[in-house]
């Protein structure tokens, strides 16, 4: 213990007499090290992790048998509870905005329509009162009875133990808090915290439409709890004679039903599959990203021992064992790595908290429940430990073949290695530049896409525009009333002064629009496999594409003369005329088509095509209907000011005091610029811009260390023979090719295969970065000087040392 405390001493001394060395180690092992806890913390609350609730192995999602949104009607729900045989319970839920009235104060929150078995899937104790019960929602105005959620306890009803019995408004319609869940309870969903729990069966209240008894509108999700004893296997079997019978029954509407089974949190494997595949894919490359920063730190200790061969050669020569060196040379790494393993604990700490309490930009209730979890410090110790080990042996076989004698008569050095063999070491700097080259590339890339996705055309123009949302139904309107409400509003809006155009839509593009089948004009049976395509759409006003600066390319716009008692007609995208009628869009005026049911529409303009759902998708069908045709409390005011700079702040502050003074009762869910609202559609390709900036950042690091670490070493080791160079009147290129020409080579080689597998990979960020490409000049170019720039810089000491060599000095000390 004696010794090891001599050890840790000097470990320390040395340390303090090299601060630079020092801070570098502990630096990068710290960034390494935190960025493998940070991303196994979101790993592990997002997937490793399951539901904080009883026997959570025994709660499974459904998803559907096709790869699409895994929701379903509440007919197929219910036809699979009544034929259960293997499952506990069955339950189904929707979210669903609300405006929630309590102490004369309203408020947009959110909340779950839930089925009578939601909360006996999840087996879960109220915190206060009671949950609800099948009987709550047996049939519509079965119960009133609502249920709190602990963080919408604790922020919008200050804690108040005397809550339950409480009656609120909840879309103007009276319930009584009957209970509380418990504090670790969130829903369905790991990422989302909704504030309520309202019975399914009094969806038209909340909705002002009726889809419990549909078997064609597919809008909820359904989770169930299998019985105790009852395998995947044997569930999954009675999924599929569910299915098949509903099938045989229903053959026009569920063609294509078919249930799988999926680990409930991240909407089944909707998300989770996808959640996974690129965790596992950051968590492998935060692995490679340390494992890379252990072999530069191992050669920053190869480089540092070669410089105190000397040291290590006298302190053997005076009775010093080779084993008494490397202990010392091991506790020196372990304090490193247990230093970088505290800094990383803090980061990672400060990061994951930071990431709890975030909320990304949309109106939906997103919180991610990743706070830190004491087991991580577990972790970073193991890590830390380990990191040492791997870096700390790294200089063992120099100290193994010290020869005592022949260090301090060669003053340290060693003989000449010109033309020695390839070395692990040469081999992992190449591929640690490689590796930085890779993610240098993919930041670049992203970038430049994220660039092109910010200057887009995606079909309208958002800039300078004031969007309002609310939802009629939640100040108690009834949908035949909402149209002609929207219609005088929007009258009073355009009296306002500075608006250039203004319109009114049931939803916008880029805020996950519904879609349905669309049929052509002959189709008879109206089966799934019979559909032409699947189309998004949107329910807007007279003036939408005006307002919105949506290009009308053939035809008209839609009318307030279009009213249901005149034929039902839509305006339609590009993308939607060339998949049905495969010609331009004048030719397809006054074409029909039809929906599911028969329904007969006639295309009456063409506009030009967008992005509807997400940046990234190929070109979409879209179709546009009239408002006055198809009614709907959901409300987008859309409001374009004149001007080329207007006041938006004050636009919109007007717009919120007509809509109070039109009706105070109506809360307003978002009311604030397009560009600010449209935020969640552009978050992935900025989340991956800046997560692979940071990674690119990171590898730009390791490089530089990396390969300062090792052309110190090769000049530390090669002194006494450049020396000599020198003396005998060697050039300096000449000396800089002996003594750094491998380097060199090694620093092209790694950079030309890294760009290589930069361009190869890039293909991967189209899915989240539109147009992300490394073949773009401009990105290879900034790679080849970022590559170029950084080479400059890691090898500037070391070459400034070769240069510099004193040969008599040198050899006076030898």
């Amino acid at each position: 213990m004696t010794n090891l405390l001599q050890d840790l001493r000097f470990a320390l001394r040395q340390m303090r007499r090299s601060p630079g060395f020092a801070f570098t180690a502990v630096l990068t092992l710290a960034l390494g090290i935190a960025a493998n806890i940070i991303v196994f913390g979101v790993l592990q609350s997002l997937i490793l992790r399951p539901l904080n609730i009883p026997h959570p192995d025994r709660v499974w999602s459904l998803d559907t048998a096709t790869p699409y949104y895994p929701v379903f009607s509440r007919p197929e729900i219910r036809a699979l509870s009544d034929d259960s045989t293997v499952f506990d319970a069955v339950a189904a839920d929707n979210i669903q905005a609300f405006g929630l009235e309590a102490n004369n104060v309203t408020r947009p929150v959110w909340g779950y329509e839930v089925s009578g078995q939601y909360f006996q899937v999840f087996g879960i104790k109220p915190f206060l009162g009671r949950l609800l019960q099948p009987s709550d929602d047996d049939h519509p105005g079965a119960s009133d009875a609502a249920v709190l959620s602990y963080p919408a306890w604790k922020s919008q009803f200050n804690s108040d133990p005397d809550v339950v019995g409480k009656v609120v408004r909840i879309d103007k319609h009276p319930y009584t808090i009957v209970g509380v869940t418990p504090e670790s309870f969130y829903g369905t969903e790991k990422f989302l915290q909704p504030d309520i729990f309202v019975p399914m069966a009094n969806e038209q209240t909340f909705e002002g439409i009726n889809w419990l008894n549909d078997w064609t509108n597919k809008n909820i999700f359904a989770i169930v709890r299998l019985k105790e004893g009852v395998t995947s296997t044997q569930a999954k079997a009675e999924l599929d004679t569910v299915a098949a019978r509903i099938r045989r029954e229903k053959p026009n509407d569920e063609e294509g039903l078919g249930f799988k089974m999926a680990r409930p949190g991240l909407i089944g494997d909707f998300l989770g599959s996808p959640a996974r595949a690129f965790l596992a894919g950051v968590m492998g490359l935060a692995g490679i990203v340390l494992l890379a920063a252990c072999v530069n730190l191992g050669s920053l200790f190869a480089a540092r021992t070669a410089d105190r061969t000397r040291e290590i050669a006298i302190r053997m020569a005076i009775g010093s064992s080779r084993w008494l060196v490397i202990r010392q040379i091991l506790v020196e790494a372990f304090v490193i790595s247990i230093l970088g393993g505290i800094c990383a604990c803090g980061l990672a700490w400060a990061a994951l908290t930071g990431l709890a309490a975030w909320h990304p930009p949309s109106d939906y209730p997103i919180k991610f429940s990743v706070l830190p979890q004491p087991s991580l410090i577990l972790i970073a110790l193991l890590i830390s430990v380990l990191a040492g080990l791997l870096f700390g042996i790294m200089p063992l076989r120099q100290i193994f073949r010290t020869d005592p004698n022949d260090a301090i008569k060669n003053g340290g050095g060693t003989q000449p290695v010109a033309g020695r063999r390839w070395a692990l070491r040469d081999i992992l700097l190449a591929a640690q530049i490689a590796l930085c080259c890779v993610t240098v590339t993919a930041a670049f890339v992203s970038l430049r896409g994220l660039s092109r996705t910010m200057h887009m055309n995606i079909g309208f123009n958002p800039r300078n525009v004031v969007v309002t949302r609310f939802d009629l139904v939640q100040a108690g309107y009834k949908v035949e009333v909402s149209e002609p409400f929207q219609r005088k509003l929007l009258e009073r809006v355009m009296q306002l002064p500075g608006i250039k155009a203004a319109a009114y839509a049931d939803s916008t593009p880029l805020e996950t629009p519904s879609s349905r089948d669309i049929f052509s004009q002959q189709t008879t049976n109206f089966r799934s496999s019979n559909k032409a395509f699947t189309t998004y759409y949107f329910n807007i006003s007279p003036g939408y594409f005006g307002a919105a600066e949506t290009p009308l390319l053939a035809g008209r716009d839609l009318s307030y003369t279009d009213t249901p008692d005149t034929p039902a007609v839509a305006v339609v995208n590009q993308e939607f005329i060339r998949q049905l009628f495969h010609s331009d869009p004048n030719s397809a005026i006054g074409r029909y088509f039809k929906t599911h049911g028969g329904d007969k529409i006639q295309i009456v303009g063409v506009v030009a095509d967008g992005k509807y759902l997400s940046l990234s998708e190929d070109q979409h069908p879209a179709t546009f209907y009239p408002l006055s045709q198809n009614a709907d409390t959901n409300t987008v005011l859309i409001v374009r000011p004149e001007g080329d700079a207007p006041d938006t702040a004050q636009t919109t502050a007007d717009i919120r005091k007509l809509i109070h003074d039109v009706d105070p009762t109506i809360p307003i869910q978002a009311s604030g610029t397009w560009t600010n609202q449209m935020a969640l559609s552009f978050f992935p390709a900025q989340v991956a811009t800046i997560s692979l900036g940071l990674f690119g950042a990171f590898g730009l690091l390791l490089s530089i260390t990396g390969t300062f670490g090792l052309a110190s070493y090769t000049v530390s080791k090669r002194l006494r023979e450049l020396s000599i160079r020198v003396a005998l009147g060697a050039q300096a290129k000449q000396i800089l090719a002996a003594a750094l020409g491998r380097m060199f080579l090694l620093l092209a080689t790694g950079s030309v295969i890294g760009m290589m597998l930069g361009i190869a990979t890039s293909h991967l960020l189209s899915a989240v970065v539109y147009q992300a490409t490394a073949q773009d000049p401009l990105v290879l170019v900034a790679v080849a000087a970022t590559l170029l720039l950084t080479g400059l810089l890691s090898v500037a000491g070391p070459v400034r040392r070769a240069l510099n060599i004193d040969p008599a000095n040198v050899l006076r000390e030898e």
